[in-house]
Parts: C-alpha cells; sequence; structure tokens
C-alpha cells in the first residue's frame, strides 16, 4: 500500500482520535509540504533509507527536515506493528544536518518591569501579566478565563489552551497531563488584576491567539517597550525564577512540564548572573565552615 493511502486512510483517522488536534495539523504539515511530494506514492515497504536521506537532504530548514522525519517514522512503525509486518525501518542510519544553536531571547527584570508598567490601561495587559508571571505557554494565556483566577487566594486554574486550527479558534485541553495546574499569581500581580477584573469571558476577549500576540507587539514597539514573543515570556519567567534562586525541579512543575529535562534543555538560559549567584552560595557555604 502506497505511503499517501497509509496515512490519510489508516493512520490518521487512528491518530485524529486520540490526538490533540493541533498535533495532527502538525503531521499534516509535514506530510503535505515534505513527505509526500518524494515518496508518497511509494509503497510503504519498498521505501529505503537512501529514499529517506533524499528527502531530508532537499528541506532547506534543519528543525522541518527533524519533524519530517520523526512524522514518516511514526507512521512507518505504526503500520508495521499494526500490520505485523517484518520490514526493515527506513528512518535508521538517516543523517540529518545539525539543528542551529538556538537561544531564546528573553526579558531581564528591569525590562519586564518597563513592559508591564507600559502596558497599564492596554486592553491586554491582564493576558500579558499572567503570560509573564506564571510562565504561561501562548495557548494557555489565551484560554484564561477570569473564572479561573481567585483574585483572594491568588490562585490561577490552568485548565485549557485556546488554539487556531484550520482558521477555527477553539479551547482544547492542555498539553500534557501535567499542563493541567493550579499556579499562585505574585502579589503585584493579584493587586492589579483586582483593578481589571471583569464578571466573565477570556482574559483576552475574543481575540485569536495570533492576533493577541501581534497586537502586544505592536504596542511594545511603537511605544519602545521591551518586548520578547509569548512564547519567550514563558523562558523569561523561567529564567528570572532561576535567577532568584527558585529550584529547576519547581520551575519545571509550574511550567507544566512532564520531564525535568526539558525545562533545563529549553526553558533555561544560562546567563551569567544565575552562574553568580550559584558561586555566591557556593562560597558562603565554604566560608560557614571556616
Amino acid at each position: 500500500m502506497d505511503l499517501q493511502t497509509v496515512y490519510f486512510d489508516h493512520y490518521r483517522p487512528a491518530k485524529a482520535a486520540t490526538r490533540r488536534e493541533s498535533t495532527v495539523v502538525g503531521y499534516d504539515s509535514a506530510i503535505r509540504l515534505h513527505i509526500l511530494p518524494a515518496i508518497g506514492e511509494r509503497d510503504i515497504t519498498e521505501i529505503s533509507p537512501k529514499d529517506v536521506q533524499a528527502m531530508v537532504d532537499a528541506i532547506e530548514r534543519p528543525g522541518a527536515a527533524l519533524k519530517a522525519l520523526k512524522t514518516l517514522r511514526q507512521v512507518v512503525r505504526w503500520w508495521a506493528r499494526r500490520e505485523q509486518l517484518h520490514m526493515p525501518d527506513p528512518t535508521q542510519f538517516v543523517e540529518l544536518r545539525p539543528l542551529e544553536p538556538y537561544s531564546p531571547k528573553t526579558l531581564d527584570a528591569s525590562e519586564t518591569r518597563r513592559m508591564l508598567r507600559g502596558l497599564f490601561g492596554h486592553e491586554l495587559e491582564a493576558v500579558a501579566i499572567c503570560a509573564v508571571t506564571l510562565g504561561l505557554r501562548r495557548g494557555e494565556a489565551c484560554g484564561l478565563r477570569w473564572e479561573d483566577i481567585d483574585l483572594r487566594s491568588g490562585e490561577v486554574r490552568v485548565v485549557r489552551s485556546r488554539q487556531t486550527v484550520d482558521g477555527v479558534t477553539k479551547d482544547l485541553a492542555p498539553k500534557t497531563a501535567r499542563s493541567r495546574r493550579t499556579l499562585v499569581l505574585p502579589a503585584f500581580a493579584r493587586k492589579r488584576l483586582r483593578a481589571l477584573r471583569k464578571r466573565v469571558g477570556y482574559l483576552c476577549g475574543d481575540m485569536r491567539p495570533d492576533a493577541v500576540a501581534r497586537a502586544l507587539e505592536a504596542f511594545c514597539r511603537r511605544k519602545g517597550l521591551p518586548w520578547v514573543s509569548m512564547t519567550n515570556l514563558r523562558h523569561t519567567w523561567a529564567t528570572l525564577a532561576v535567577e532568584a534562586g527558585v529550584g529547576i525541579e519547581t520551575v519545571a512543575l509550574m511550567l507544566g512540564h512532564t520531564e525535568l529535562g526539558t525545562a533545563y534543555e529549553h526553558y533555561i538560559i544560562p546567563r551569567l548572573s544565575i552562574c553568580k549567584a550559584a558561586q555566591a552560595a557556593w562560597e558562603g557555604q565554604l566560608m560557614k565552615a571556616a
């Protein structure tokens, strides 16, 4: 059976029943852009490592090549298990160009304060406050409703992610089981949100998540305020937390990560200030023993 038929008639329907819609759309993107044009008409049992290597070599961006390879691997292995086929995995031993090192831009504490002060009174101020003080994903920040926030205790329940899938904006379940979590606002944020509080509805109103991100960025640029993407506001929270001495385990817990390594690998920016603080604490412990 050719790869295109395997994917659309079998693999995709099976995964659509168990995966988030946005995840399946991600599969579709890799399949349509890179995999089908290269090997879509080939019988899945006849695809060779040479075919797969040629496919990934033709993809300009290393990140897109990695995504295409992972998607193809999932489809091939799933089909082999389902049909109990004794076939070699053509995605093995394929070499990818190394990914370019990625160091997300983050705000320091002073820049974060300037940004929040500059957004005072903006219609999306509440979203920005929650995004940067809770380390939320963009979909989580845009999915917050006023009913999710207890302004007496400062507790915020993260129970949904607002996503736009195939042009339709909808509420989806959080990314993982641990992404469904309860966080606590810092005192200044709780106080400010009390002043902004509306009775019901999303903090961002009816705006789509991408429109929220564009509106905040445009305003900050126009006013000369520090700004990074909403994704990097999440990185900002994590890095500032570690700078303040918060343990990596707590950071991972609050970010809603399933594995500790995810926070370490992707969200903690190794600023010199973190290393200096660690050495100061180490030296203090040494001096106590003198």
